[in-house]
């Protein structure tokens, strides 16, 4: 996959975010780079790139790194890494983005920090209030797009509608969604209901032009495909998406001692292992490998913290999609329509 003047695709990695950095991210780099064709660039702390390669046996002749000094730690205030933290892997990672049209910054680091080094370095698109994160969440024949997912503990009505069109966008540019039905979280499917942020956002929502505004939609029926972007504020959008994992995670848990409790049980397993690992990889984030920063100068990949190899694959070939059809300028042709 290559950019209109014929050259591949240029993504920088941070090579030191995550909880399993820098080795699941070398190991990710390496599988994409058998899978797409772009460069991708490491910026981290080069001794322990090099180190952890060695250490494991990971060629990794085939990458550049961009050295830094300094490492962004989980709990790190995104303030102080602005401040403080110029010399590390996603300010540096950010800032190259934005001195190199076209290119892309993956991080499964700090995201407050990916959030604020962004704005710093990349700025926003002309027009946007606040940037979001958009998250796809799969459903049972589908997925939907989750934004804000946490970006913007606080919100206006006017970040809400923003957030609606930029939602569209993804939704069609990167899903291949025609025409996606935008629904607002609430509590209810009544028009008055919901606290004022929402009752605003709603009444903004409608005079939109150019979007499929259903209305309200409800936490328990998001999940039955009635609605391909949720609009939220980025506080119950987090929570929303961590409950979501935090449920799978214990579905397939109490699967797993079910068929394993009894012998029955066990020999009835043998015969649902394939059905069931589908259904497992269907609803793995890893499948997914990250959400976009929207409404910034530039395609900034979010990816989980504990994301591994398979994740950072998948995240960079994210990336390469929003490269491809072109997501910023088409968030700053629309995003004043």
């Amino acid at each position: 996959m290559a950019n209109s003047k014929g050259e591949k695709h240029l993504i920088y990695l941070d090579a030191m975010g995550g909880d399993f950095a820098p080795l699941e991210i070398l190991k990710g780099a390496k599988e994409a780079l058998d899978d797409c064709k772009c460069k991708i660039v490491l910026v981290g702390i080069e001794e322990k790139i090099k180190k952890t390669a060695s250490d494991f046996k990971l060629d990794i002749s085939d990458f550049e790194i961009i050295n830094c000094a300094q490492e962004v730690l989980m709990d790190d205030h995104p303030s102080d890494v602005v401040r403080n933290k110029q010399d590390s892997s996603i300010y540096i990672g950010t800032k190259l983005v934005s001195e190199n049209e076209g290119s892309a910054f993956i991080s499964a680091g700090n995201t407050g920090a990916v959030m604020a080094c962004s704005l710093i370095n990349l700025k926003r698109i002309e027009g946007v209030s606040r940037p979001a994160i958009a998250t796809v969440i799969p459903l049972s024949n589908g997925r939907f797009v989750l934004i804000d997912s946490g970006a913007n503990v606080d919100c206006k009505p006017q970040y809400l509608a923003q957030f609606a069109k930029m939602g569209k966008i993804y939704s069609e540019s990167i899903l291949g969604t025609s025409s996606p039905r935008i629904g607002l979280l609430n509590i209810g499917d009544e028009e008055e209901k919901g606290n004022e942020l929402v009752k605003e956002a709603y009444k903004l929502l409608k005079e939109l032009k150019n979007i499929n505004f259903i209305g309200n939609v409800e936490g328990r029926n998001i999940f039955n495909e009635c609605v391909d972007v949720v609009v939220c504020d980025g506080f119950t959008g987090n929570i929303l998406l961590k409950s979501t994992e935090g449920l799978a995670n214990l579905f397939f848990s109490e699967i797993k001692k079910v068929l394993k409790s009894t012998f029955p049980s066990k020999l009835g397993a043998l015969f649902l292992k394939n059905s069931l690992t589908k259904m497992k990889k269907k609803f793995d984030y890893e499948e997914y490998g990250g959400a976009f920063l929207v409404g910034v100068n530039g395609v900034v990949i979010i990816s989980h913290g504990s994301s591994k190899a398979k994740a950072i694959k998948n995240a960079i070939k994210v990336a390469l999609e929003g490269q491809k059809n072109s997501i910023v300028e088409r968030i700053a042709k629309d995003i004043n329509d």
